[in-house]
């Protein structure tokens, strides 16, 4: 962020294309050769992402609220986890952010509307956009836990419409976006995604 020192990464994707585990294997990685690294989510683990995570595992509520419990989960996130991360100069790695509201509730509610309850969100250095199959994905998903409410076919589907669209709509709002194959080994994603990451740190001396 150009008015903190550290570093603010976003990965997106749907649902089991790998964002979690890529945004571990990133921080390790970083970790590893010395920075200083926080690895976060959304829905976050404060109160109001506590209320969504419950919901999503119940039965989902209407876009319009849906839009409103994320954007104010996000507020108190960025407040409280993800600003004084980086003015404390560290990498944060933050699995979902405003693209996810976007492709979700935007078709619904209007994607200047997502971007309204938003305007207190920061805009990512980095935004990495994991690219997957959607039955690839879903199949992943699936493997791992247990879906949710969300997780159908049809909403994979729609939600890969949705993303589509939001990224065109904030790479025209100057947002960096750099897709990746996330159909590929994991070596190969991991190695590609790094290397965009890399990119925006400073480089030090041998």
């Amino acid at each position: 962020m150009a008015e903190m020192p550290g570093t603010f990464v976003v990965l997106e994707g749907g649902d089991g294309s790998g964002k979690t585990t890529l945004a571990r294997l990133i921080g390790d990685e970083l970790h590893a050769q010395g920075a200083r690294v926080l690895n976060t989510e959304e829905p976050s683990g404060g109160p109001v992402g506590v209320l969504i995570r419950r919901m999503l595992a119940e039965r989902p509520l209407s876009p319009e609220v849906m839009a409103l419990l994320y954007a104010a989960d996000r507020a108190h996130h960025t407040g409280t986890v993800i600003r004084p991360a980086l003015a404390r100069g560290e990498v944060v790695l933050c699995t979902r952010y405003v693209l996810s509201s976007l492709a979700y509730q935007g078709p619904h509610v209007g994607l200047e509307r997502v971007m309204g309850l938003n305007a207190h969100a920061l805009k990512a250095d980095l935004l990495l956009f994991l690219e997957c199959p959607v039955d690839v994905a879903l199949g992943r998903a699936g493997a791992a836990r247990t879906l949710d409410a969300y997780e159908t076919p049809a909403v994979a589907a729609s939600a890969a419409a949705g993303y589509a669209q939001a990224l065109t709509y904030l790479e025209a709002q100057g947002q960096r976006v750099v897709r990746v194959d996330a159909a590929q080994g994991p070596a190969q994603v991991l190695r590609a995604a790094l290397e965009q990451v890399l990119s925006l740190l400073p480089r030090t001396n041998p």
